[in-house]
This record gives C-alpha cells, structure tokens and sequence, in this order.
C-alpha cells in the first residue's frame, strides 16, 4: 500500500487534485468543488474565483430536483441525504480556500483578486490589471513611501520630521 493511498483525501487537499469517479449529480458537484480548492488550483487562480465558483456549485446543489427515474424513486430521505453530503463537500473546500488563501498569516492584506486579475485569452492564465489597489493598507503604504521606514532600509524626505525631532524654523 502507497502512502499516499493511506493519506488520499489529504493528498487531495493538500497538494493536488486526483481526477476521481463521481456517481451521480451531487457527487460530480463535490468533485468539482473539490478540483477548485486545490493547490494546484489555487495557485493558477484568484481566491475570488474560485470562492465564486464553488458558491455556484453549492447553489447547483441547493437548487437542484429529482430529474431521472432513479433519482424519483429514490425516497426522499436519501434524496435529501445525498444532498446534505454534497453540501458538506462542498463547504469544506469554500473553508479551505478561505483558510489557505485569505486567512491565512502570509496572506494578510493582500487582495483577492490578485489586483483585478482577468483571464487572458491568448496564455489562459490570470494577468493583473497595471494599477495596484492597496485597500485599507493605502495609508500605510503612502506613509512609508513618503516619510520612509528605516527597518525596512527607506529614509525619510528631507523636513518630513519621521524620526520625531523638533527642529526650528531656522534649521
């Protein structure tokens, strides 16, 4: 036996995404979902993105009715069993993202969006917009920028008064 078949669901939510078989509607959404939180995903991806994409499939699964003969036979406390399961698929891997992209210690004040990123149709990878949007960090950023930060190497402008001294009128 492989370690990693011994660890599967964690080689799946941790590294990569292992195509899996899905019986049915529901469980083809879990996977879905699945593939869109994993790291092989998330680094080709904004966490906007796939956050959007797997609310979609959670919604898919809310909404969906019984459509075929087997799903109409079925009775209804296995219907709705199977779609309770799916559920909890899917909002394990919105939790995952969530935690591994935006809530993350390394990741905080960084946006989401990667700066706006649109997919290019050319390389169908993920370009930011040139303009960088800095959120609720716009005030410290400028304040370094303009009065500097001596631990991260930048000096003050002249007369900016950083360091805190008092000088005269006359200096």
């Amino acid at each position: 036996m492989c370690i990693r078949d011994s660890n599967k669901n964690n080689y799946i939510k941790n590294r990569g995404y292992k195509k899996a078989n899905h019986k049915g509607f529901f469980d083809g959404l879990a996977n879905k979902a699945e593939e869109s939180s994993s790291f092989l995903t998330r680094t080709k991806i904004p966490p906007n993105y796939s956050l959007n994409r797997i609310l979609g499939l959670a919604e898919q699964a809310q909404m969906y009715e019984a459509t075929t003969e087997w799903e109409k036979r079925q009775p209804q406390e296995e219907f709705e069993a199977s779609r309770n399961k799916c559920l909890d698929r899917i909002w394990d891997a919105y939790q995952l993202v969530q935690e591994r992209e935006l809530m993350h210690k390394n990741a905080k004040g960084k946006d989401e969006s990667w700066n706006g990123a649109k997919q290019d149709p050319a390389t169908k990878k993920y370009v930011a917009e040139p303009i960088y949007y800095y959120g609720d960090h716009f005030e410290y950023v400028m304040g370094d920028e303009l009065h500097g930060n001596k631990a991260q190497g930048r000096t003050p402008i002249r007369d900016s008064n950083y360091n805190g001294e008092e000088k005269g009128e006359d200096e």
